[in-house]
């Protein structure tokens, strides 16, 4: 299945990778904004583990975990009504810092149909999204 729609984002975070990883695999800070009304994760964070999302627009939102490496790589597979979204997080060690990236792509049948529907909100909303991760992340670590 080839991708009909890719669009990648990133941010450097004031934070280790490993630290970095550490908090973004605790899904519980998923919850960036008030949008974010819960998140779950049902087993580990390990490929093949599954999770829901409920927020405030969408509704309950069913994902899994299609690949893990851990302190490098996760995608989070989301399925859409005739297409899947992957959402490949990376984290690249800088030294005292990191840089975070997301690249999400849209693949399938619909994709094209629901790119029209959601692109642009996507895109802004995965940009704003990591910014407030990064600051949060920053927080957090200052905080320890």
């Amino acid at each position: 299945m080839d991708d009909v729609w890719t669009f990648e984002y990133s941010v450097e975070c004031s934070v280790t990778k490993e630290f970095a990883w550490r908090f973004w695999t605790d899904v519980s800070n998923w919850r960036l904004d008030s949008e974010i009304e819960s998140v779950e994760l049902r087993g580990p964070f390990a490929r093949g583990s599954q999770g829901t999302t409920i927020t405030r627009s969408a509704g309950r939102i069913e994902w899994r975990l299609a690949d893990v490496h851990p302190e490098t790589v996760a995608v989070v597979e989301i399925p859409l009504p005739g297409a899947i979204g992957h959402f490949r997080w990376t984290f690249e060690d800088l030294g005292a810092r990191t840089r975070i990236t997301q690249r999400v792509s849209i693949a399938g049948e619909r994709a094209s149909s629901l790119i029209d529907e959601m692109a642009s909100g996507l895109e802004s909303g995965i940009r704003a999204g990591m910014q407030r991760l990064s600051e949060i992340m920053a927080r957090a670590a200052a905080a320890v």
